[in-house]
């Protein structure tokens, strides 16, 4: 049976790329023949993301637009096992939940922004799929596609924001989670579940939410988002060396004498964060940042200092610590790796009706 594509209507604060509508039997045949979904338990959320050596997940009883609380996140290596042995195992350990939610890794999606189409609300869809081909391989029915509007602005062509990813993809994580016991209700991306933090930042900090940034940085790359009224606009991926801009300047200067490469990685990163802030204000001149909000792990106290003369806006630790609640526990909190903080935010998002 011809593989079927799920759609949804992504709200203020929902941050789902595909939304598997259970009353939909076609779109469940369609990509599981013969599968029916377990019933879950006990009315948690875990958010999940899964690849070749590991699983990282995060359990929530509760979760809302503003903060979820947390009771149980970990991560498990696959080391030496064989796919379905690592499988078999981990189901035996992951907690039991009522909603699955499962993050891509960046490499195994693709989000754009292009031009809106010029067609009625109900057709949207599919015109932007048939654009989006422009930027992936294969037939239009290869992927499975969300579609994100943004709201049209003075003086400016309206664009939306398309998520696209290949049906295999879709259909290997909706397998995996069926082999752990816990299937899957969402699939969300980072892009989207960074605007989520954000926003419940925002809220928690009582804080002007009209327009505002978040940049999150790991292993050499940053993740720039900026949402208005907690709507996602704009979103970047580039090169960030945390490590060195973590280092204070005048000790840095002294550490780099003669060292191009180390000079060169720190203009760099600076300059894809400048290049950030003026296309925003040069698309959006009459939409002015009002603050950005970073997240660099245990380097956030040091990259803030290096950043707040450069940036120009209210640049500010992003408070993760005011949304999340957590058990008392000797272990540190999951927002302190910036590996889990897709899963948090993927938390952040109302239930859907089902």
């Amino acid at each position: 049976m011809p593989v079927q594509y799920g759609q949804i209507r992504i709200g203020r604060t929902r941050s789902c790329f595909l939304q598997l509508l259970w009353g939909d039997k076609n779109l469940i045949k369609g990509l599981l023949p013969g599968w029916s979904r377990r019933a879950g338990g006990k009315g948690d959320i875990l958010a999940l993301t899964l690849n070749d050596n590991s699983l990282r997940y995060v359990l929530a009883s509760a979760a809302d637009a503003r903060g979820a609380t947390i009771t149980a996140w970990g991560t498990e290596l696959r080391g030496s096992q064989t796919r379905d042995a690592f499988l078999k195992r981990t189901k035996t350990i992951l907690p039991v939940a009522e909603r699955v939610i499962a993050v891509l890794d960046p490499r195994e999606y693709q989000i754009l922004q292009i031009d809106a189409p010029n067609v009625p609300a109900e057709e949207l869809h599919s015109a932007v799929r048939w654009r989006a081909m422009e930027f992936v391989d294969g037939s239009p029915h290869d992927y499975t596609l969300d579609v994100l509007t943004v709201p049209a602005e003075p003086a400016r062509t309206g664009v939306v924001i398309a998520v696209i990813a290949h049906n295999d993809v879709v259909r290997t994580r909706m397998l995996d989670c069926v082999a752990l016991g816990c299937p899957l209700s969402v699939i969300d991306v980072a892009e989207t579940s960074l605007r989520n933090l954000l926003y419940a930042v925002l809220q928690a900090e009582s804080a002007e939410t009209d327009v505002a940034a978040a940049l999150v940085a790991d292993a050499g790359r940053a993740l720039m988002v900026i949402v208005v009224n907690g709507q996602l606009y704009f979103f970047r991926r580039f090169e960030f060396d945390t490590d060195l801009l973590a280092v204070a300047v005048d000790e840095l200067q002294s550490a780099l004498v003669g060292t191009g490469a180390g000079e060169d990685a720190v203009s760099r990163s600076l300059i894809q964060l400048h290049r950030s802030l003026v296309f925003w204000e040069d698309s959006y001149p009459h939409l002015p940042l009002r603050s950005l909000h970073i997240d660099a792990g245990a380097k956030t106290g040091a990259i803030l200092t290096r950043l707040q003369p450069e940036t120009g806006v209210d640049t500010r630790m992003m408070a993760l610590s005011t949304i999340f609640k957590v058990p008392v526990s000797k272990a540190p909190p999951p927002w302190l790796d910036g590996a889990f903080l897709p899963l948090l935010g993927a938390l952040l998002r109302p239930a859907e009706v089902t």
